[in-house]
């Protein structure tokens, strides 16, 4: 007579559970793969603004050369006086004007990089930066810029450490004031930017930062 069940002393088949081993360790591989993808995703992330970072500080520097190349122009082959030089884009017609053909011969350049490119547009104010010339204000380009294109900029133009609180930042005042000028630099300049042409700083005053370039000095 065939038996219905397995008595308590009847050992079961050889065979029994072993399905419950695969699934296990393909569970145990979506895990990993989930975790991996997860930490790869944040890696690409922070990687991908890094880089961004990197290439509007590239092209600040850049644009802020352009800027000084066509204030060079304007005050050495057109012998225009530094205080009778116009720096404005409602003005590209005379041989005073930094972005006139007959003047600097430059474009105007483009807020883009700009920490809020619709809100955020490039000054062009006064201010004697620290071992630069004589005591007499300079001419400087100025965009308020974000913080990480801030330290990538200070990286790229002087091989400056990529943390801008660590330049003592100070009250530099607000580069796009209505008075447009920037006064006791001397006692606000980070120091590590003395003699820099171009860099980047942390302005305490509006907690914002700013990229510079020095277009004529004095």
């Amino acid at each position: 007579m065939k038996r219905l069940q397995n008595l308590p002393g009847d050992r079961l088949a050889a065979d029994a559970g072993i399905a419950i081993g695969p699934i296990l360790f393909i569970i145990a591989i979506l895990g990993i793969l989930a975790a991996a993808i997860a930490a790869g995703s944040g890696s690409f992330t922070n990687g991908t603004a890094s880089e961004g970072n990197s290439t509007k500080a590239a092209a600040l520097i850049q644009i802020g050369e352009n800027l000084k190349v066509g204030m060079d122009r304007i005050l050495m082959e057109g012998g225009i006086d530094f205080n009778s030089i116009i720096i404005s884009p409602n003005n590209t017609s005379n041989s005073t004007d930094l972005f006139s053909p007959t003047g600097g011969g430059i474009t105007i350049p483009v807020a883009s990089m700009a920490n809020d490119p619709i809100n955020n547009a490039w000054v062009y104010p006064l201010g004697a930066v620290p071992s630069l010339g004589t005591s007499a204000p300079d001419r400087l380009a100025m965009l308020q810029v974000a913080q990480g294109v801030c330290d990538q900029v200070n990286a790229k133009a002087s091989g400056l450490d990529t943390t801008v609180a660590n330049y003592d930042a100070g009250a530099i005042g607000d580069p796009a004031n209505s008075n447009n000028d920037l006064a006791n630099l001397g006692s606000t300049w980070p120091a590590a930017l003395n003699g820099k042409l171009v860099g980047c700083v942390d302005d305490t005053t509006t907690n914002t930062f700013w990229f510079y370039q020095v277009l004529g000095i004095q």
